[in-house]
Formats: C-alpha cells, structure tokens, sequence
C-alpha cells in the first residue's frame, strides 16, 4: 500500500500530555481540551490518543473533551498481563482524579467494548454511551478470519504490517484511515509483544452473567459502517436486554471506522444525539 502524501503529522504535543498515577505500577498519558460537559473518548485495539485529534479538537468548541492511551497502549505504562476489567477500573480512577463525575463516553473497537463494561458496572457515572464498530466477539473472530481468508497475501509480514496490506478490506476510505492510522504510529508504535497482551484480555475476558446485570436507561448509540468486515448483523445488531433506551446507526460509505471515513455525517449525528440526551 502506497503512503498517502499530505499533512498527515501528528500535532500531539508532549507538553499537552498529562500523567496520572492509577497504581504503582499503572500510569495512564492523557489529554485534556475544551470546556463545558465531559466527553471521553476511548481509542481502539493497538490505537492511541492520536487517533482522536481532530475529533477532540472539534469537540473542544463546546465540550470538554478527555482523550487518553489505555493501559498497554500509547504512552500509558505496559504490563505484562492486564483483562477488560482492569481497563474500566482505570477508567474509573482517571475520572476520579480529574474530578469528573459523570461524561458522555465514547470508544471505538476495544474502547467501545471498555466504554459498554464500564456503563455495565458505573451506569451512574456515564451521561450517554456511543460505540463505533464495537462487538467484543466480531472483534476476536472476524479479524483473525480475515488473516486466514488473505493468508497468501500476507505470508510472510507481521501483524502491522499485514494491517496496512489489509486496509482495503477494512475501511472504504483508505486515504483518510492510513492518514489516521499514520498519525497513531507517529505518536507511539506498538510492539507485537504489548499487542499479544492487549488481545489476550479481549479473548479471556468472560462476560458477567445477565441475571447480575442490573437494567440501565444510559441513552446509548451504536454506530456501524455498512463495509465493516469485522462487525456482523450491522442491520440487527443486538445489545443486551438490560440496555433500554438504544439508538442505532450505519454509515453508509464507511468500513471500521465511520468517524475517520466519514467525519462531517458522524460529527453531524454525534451532536444531535449529545444534544437530545442534554
């Protein structure tokens, strides 16, 4: 795949970036921008905070606006072994800390899988949830199928690598998600061994039984594109029963990443749906 030309630097800035201590081993990097209700943003599986700065920016004209690098991921610290559970509570410490009580919560991918355990166990700290191409199984399965179904073509690279030779199966707007996914590996590359681990806890992570888990009327969005390879039974895409008051939405002309591929159709209906939970 050829590298897209153009502006595609990262202005992420080590002077924005704040630390804050979760353990003695954990310390999460984060960004903070805008003023007004809080929104966080949770970047996906082997992602960073890069990944949302223009979304951030935007945001920041009417919301404050909190974006950071899971544990694993980024400049936040690694560890050898983690699970998702761990993932929400660190979420649950930063808020803390940044003397947040509730926000609007948004996560693509895995933080679309963190951002729904989190609204599972602290539904009261959570004004609106959105996913974007979030299903934890579809995740694990779909991709490692797609490795399999385009194995001729990748033999031979690694797992970044064979990412880059896949992104016309995966997203639909290529230019605009290899600027994007440019801006992350700027910021911070990942290597195969942290990549390993972050997998491993989507793949063991056992989901809690429905009968503990309590119903939540948190206004929740779920957001797919119609080309997403990943994501299965876009047009039936089933939440739990104990999520109540659930908005759906297909991007059109977008794979695995409608707020990259498509970012004016997606910032248009992120605001409406902020404004009618406000």
């Amino acid at each position: 795949y050829e590298i897209a030309s153009g502006d595609w630097s990262s202005d992420v800035c080590s002077s924005d970036l704040n630390k804050v201590t979760i353990n003695p081993q954990i310390q999460l990097t984060y960004q903070i921008e805008g003023k007004g209700d809080p929104i966080i943003l949770l970047h996906g599986l082997d992602g960073n905070l890069a990944g949302f700065e223009d979304l951030q920016h935007q945001l920041a004209s009417s919301y404050k606006v909190l974006t950071y690098d899971l544990r694993g991921h980024g400049k936040s610290s690694k560890s050898e072994s983690y699970d998702l559970n761990d993932h929400v509570e660190d979420l649950k410490i930063l808020m803390e800390k940044l003397n947040i009580h509730e926000a609007h919560i948004l996560g693509h991918d895995l933080g679309g899988v963190v951002a729904k355990l989190f609204t599972d166990k602290y539904a009261y700290r959570v004004k609106s949830l959105t996913t974007i191409a979030s299903k934890k199984d579809d995740l694990i399965h779909s991709f490692t199928q797609l490795l399999i179904q385009y194995q001729d073509d990748i033999a031979g690279f690694n797992k970044s690598e064979a990412y880059i030779l896949l992104f016309s199966k995966l997203f639909r707007n290529q230019e605009k998600t290899m600027k994007w996914y440019q801006k992350q590996r700027i910021y911070s590359i990942k290597s195969e061994d942290d990549s390993a681990v972050a997998i491993r806890s989507l793949i063991l992570h056992k989901d809690e039984p429905m009968y503990l888990k309590k119903r939540t009327c948190v206004p929740t969005l779920l957001i797919n594109g119609e080309h997403d390879p990943l994501i299965k039974d876009k047009n039936h895409f089933k939440l739990e029963a104990h999520f109540l008051n659930v908005t759906k939405k297909i991007f059109e002309h977008s794979g695995h990443a409608p707020h990259i591929e498509e970012p004016e159709a997606f910032m248009n209906y992120y605001l409406k749906f902020l404004k009618s939970v406000s």
